[in-house]
């Protein structure tokens, strides 16, 4: 039993009292926190959980390090390189489609310049002669009617009923000698184009047989009159304008088809440039060497408190002069991975699927378009279109970054 002096009086035993002393007491709030940090050492329960806290930090921080290592760093295991792998697969699917659409423009521009150019060239050419001299004639046969008529012009006038009989020749025979051209060619009516069913080039045609009939007929029998200054009908003019409309559209359709060919050729040469991906990654060193000094850190913390070399109040006053910079770091690192990964692999595909929509339906138009002139019976150009292996399922292997179509690659 403890006596207290009974001159001690009640009121230096108060709380407030005794908390006063203990405060002007310096060597008391020491042995109070070795006695708190020896019940967190002698207490098994109170230092598992710490020790706990500190290895889960830990252990997170490891696992971040680990993963941004294995997917960001690591050449062999980071997503770039196999975002890359996989850009370049499907790259490569995309130029052996292009190489086979350069090979059919090959085919397609050997049939044509082998069999059919000389042909189109030689009608076109005549039709811009007698399309010339039709014009110049329009003049003479207004004149005609009030003036002199010079012997130079009247030599020009008897041009036109040889030229334009001519031309009603070639015009008939136009698809007769193209058949002819198709049962020469190696490839046998396939690849074979004829301008003529396109529109209304058919129709065209047929009316300018019909005005070359009438007007050859008319021009043998003005030249005689040539100088008698007869009046002239309006229909006759009406009919020469209408003739010359038809000579024009009719050279527009026969050229139409190396137009789609050139038009072929440019956007296939373009689309060489414009399906590669340019992809690169560039890792955030200074936010990694930040990000791995804090993971040594927090570790060294832990291992000395396990092995007893800081105090539990060590370490709260480490973690708190700098635990905000240690999340700071990890999340700046996050971020700029975010940004300059994440958002530019987005970007790039958001462009990658803008290219390809883009090559594929023109390269469907092109040929869709060249179908319409080859003759009725050759699909060479749709079975060519059904081969893609655009129509088969895409089957993406991560694994190795390969893009397959039903266990082939896609080409």
């Amino acid at each position: 039993m403890i006596l207290l002096s009974s001159t001690i009086s009640a009121g230096k035993l108060s709380p407030n009292v005794i908390l006063e002393d203990i405060s002007d007491s310096p060597g008391i709030t020491r042995r109070f926190v070795e006695a708190t940090e020896t019940r967190q050492r002698v207490k098994s329960s109170l230092m598992m959980k710490t020790v706990i806290l500190l290895t889960d930090a830990v252990k997170a921080h490891r696992q971040m390090r680990s993963h941004i290592t294995t997917s960001v760093i690591d050449a062999g295991t980071s997503w770039t390189t196999g975002l890359s792998r996989f850009f370049a697969s499907l790259d490569n699917m995309v130029q052996g489609h292009i190489a086979d659409s350069q090979a059919l423009l090959g085919v397609l521009n050997d049939v044509y310049l082998n069999h059919v150019d000389y042909l189109v060239t030689q009608t076109t050419m005549h039709l811009q002669l007698c399309n010339g001299l039709v014009a110049e004639s329009y003049r003479i046969v207004i004149e005609s009617q009030t003036t002199y008529i010079t012997q130079h012009e009247r030599n020009r006038t008897r041009l036109l009923p040889d030229n334009i009989w001519h031309l009603i020749r070639l015009t008939k025979n136009f698809v007769r000698s193209l058949n002819a051209e198709a049962r020469r060619s190696p490839h046998r009516w396939h690849y074979f184009p004829n301008p003529l069913p396109i529109g209304n080039c058919s129709t065209i045609s047929r009316l300018l047989e019909n005005a070359l009939v009438y007007y050859h007929r008319w021009i043998v029998s003005f030249i005689p009159k040539i100088g008698n200054r007869e009046p002239i009908s309006d229909d006759i003019f009406s009919r020469m304008r209408s003739f010359r409309s038809y000579m024009t559209s009719l050279s527009d359709c026969l050229l139409s088809y190396k137009r789609e060919l050139d038009d072929f050729a440019h956007k296939l040469q373009h689309s060489i440039s414009a399906v590669q991906t340019d992809f690169t990654y560039e890792t955030p060193t200074a936010a990694l060497l930040r990000f791995n000094k804090d993971n040594a850190w927090l570790e060294s913390i832990a291992r000395r408190y396990i092995a007893s070399s800081l105090t539990k109040l060590q370490v709260a006053e480490y973690l708190h002069a700098n635990g905000s910079e240690m999340l700071n770091n990890a999340d700046q690192l996050y971020t700029d991975v975010e940004i300059s990964l994440f958002s530019k692999v987005s970007e790039i595909i958001n462009d990658k699927e803008k290219a390809l929509k883009s090559f594929y339906k023109d390269l469907l138009l092109q040929v869709n378009s060249l179908q319409r002139y080859m003759f009725s019976n050759d699909t060479s150009l749709e079975k060519f279109l059904r081969r893609l292996s655009i129509w088969k399922t895409p089957i993406v292997n991560f694994q190795q970054s390969q893009v397959y179509c039903y266990g082939t690659f896609c080409s």
